[in-house]
């Protein structure tokens, strides 16, 4: 399996349905913020996993299947359209394990649409690149920032994932491999 260290690339796999712009703008954007190509994959196979009882899709064992899926030099980076949770949440922006090949995130609360404001691809893409960048640094085995303002710090709402920002603290930076340590590109969240 391949280590957030010695990364060649990541693939945006598509986890249900999703127009090909979707994916191929976040590839775009994502790839302004980190030195490796970024490219859309195929589509995870299989059932979405439901959580019993509940109207989201168990990011936990979406997560094993796309760990399953890894190989040599690429994480691989589940991008589902629809919202996420783990049993004891009762939601996340997105999952992943430190230190392993792959995570997953969710579009669904990163869009102003769900909140009931007009829709704002622009923003849902900004927020949702930054928590890439988030679960691409448990990847690089951080754990969460006590640093309000750090992108590595623990978001609970979508006020706070915005408050966060998009840009690591010096001492979560300082501990990236290179790849992941610059700036991110494009619109920042509000």
């Amino acid at each position: 399996m391949p280590t957030a260290g010695a990364a060649e690339a990541i693939d945006l796999v598509p986890v249900g349905e999703h127009s090909a712009d979707t994916l191929d703008a976040l590839a775009a954007r994502l790839s302004q913020g980190v030195a490796l190509a970024c490219h859309v994959a195929a589509g995870l196979a299989g059932p979405l996993a439901p959580l019993p009882g509940r109207d989201q899709l168990d990011a936990g064992v979406l997560l094993e299947a796309l760990e399953a899926r890894a190989r040599d030099g690429r994480l691989l980076v589940g991008v589902a359209g629809e919202d996420i949770a783990i049993p004891v949440f009762t939601f996340v922006f997105g999952l992943a394990r430190q230190g392993g090949p792959a995570c997953l995130v969710s579009l669904a609360r990163a869009d102003p649409a769900y909140y009931g404001l007009p829709p704002d691809l622009d923003l849902r893409d900004a927020r949702a690149v930054a928590e890439i960048r988030h679960e691409l640094g448990h990847l690089a085995s951080l754990d969460h920032c006590p640093n309000r303002g750090c992108l590595m710090s623990f978001a609970g709402s979508i006020e706070r994932a915005d408050a966060r920002g998009a840009e690591f603290c010096r001492s979560c930076r300082e501990r990236l491999p290179a790849w992941l340590a610059g700036g991110v590109g494009g619109a920042k969240p509000p």
